[in-house]
């Protein structure tokens, strides 16, 4: 286990980096901040990366990002998806020592179902000032019909292609959230990039493209190069178009 600490400053000095970066191509993004959530693919395929530590230390991950102030208390949420999506997990410092772990202890794998778990974290996005449950207090809201004053950056993890005939579905429920405070970070680990997703780039209808896609290879990347790579879509693209949209408040 890497000391957690040492993870977050890495971590403080890619998105401080990366806010630079913005800052001399003419954008000052002012204060950065984002609700941390984790989507962790649980189907037969990943088994390996559970056992091997891999999976807990990507949850480390988003975790020492949620602490460099990202997020406002440090905590994400983790919802693991086979054939269908478990209930949210909270993690923090206090707790996140094991947490795979204990979570994965008897479980069975199942298939990769995308689909409905994107539907069941877009539910809890708040619309209209209506309280949501699950994962509603991680989609902070300015107001009723105001725009976001924290996004939400999703982290979906994955080593394979979603169940048969759902791609269609996973690619409607991405352009109609679009208009949401959340940006999606797919990873696919060992190596594997859903193209299907990259085919989002060129659909229309979409007031800002909400999706990053990277691929790295096993356990290899380094934290300094996993940062750089998971953030910098979110810091240098997306979160300037999503406010000039409206969709999050501005410095928010």
């Amino acid at each position: 286990m890497v000391d957690l600490t040492k993870r977050t400053e890495t971590a403080t000095a890619s998105l401080v980096s990366l806010m630079k970066k913005a800052q001399d191509d003419g954008v000052d993004l002012g204060e950065v901040s984002a609700a941390c959530v984790l989507v962790m693919d649980h189907s037969g395929s990943m088994r390996k990366l559970y056992k091997s530590g891999h999976v807990q230390d990507l949850a480390e991950r988003v975790l020492a990002l949620s602490l460099t102030g990202l997020d406002d208390d440090g905590d994400i949420q983790v919802v693991f998806f086979d054939h269908k999506p478990f209930p949210a997990e909270t993690v923090n410092e206090g707790n996140y020592a094991g947490f795979v772990d204990r979570w994965d202890q008897g479980r069975h794998y199942g298939t990769t179902n995308y689909a409905d778990t994107i539907a069941t974290v877009l539910a809890d996005v708040p619309s209209g000032g209506s309280p949501a449950r699950g994962l509603s207090r991680f989609f902070k809201k300015a107001g009723p019909s105001g725009p976001a004053a924290m996004p939400t950056l999703v982290f979906f993890v994955t080593d394979g292609a979603p169940d048969s005939g759902t791609k269609q579905r996973v690619k409607q429920l991405l352009v109609e959230a679009a208009d949401k405070p959340v940006f999606w970070q797919f990873i696919g680990v060992n190596g594997f990039k859903p193209t299907f997703l990259e085919e989002l780039d060129e659909m229309p209808g979409r007031v800002v493209d909400n999706v990053g896609l990277t691929a790295f290879d096993g356990e290899t990347a380094t934290d300094e190069a996993w940062f750089g790579e998971v953030l910098r879509e979110f810091v240098t693209s997306w979160l300037p178009a999503a406010r000039r949209a409206g969709i999050v408040a501005p410095g928010g």
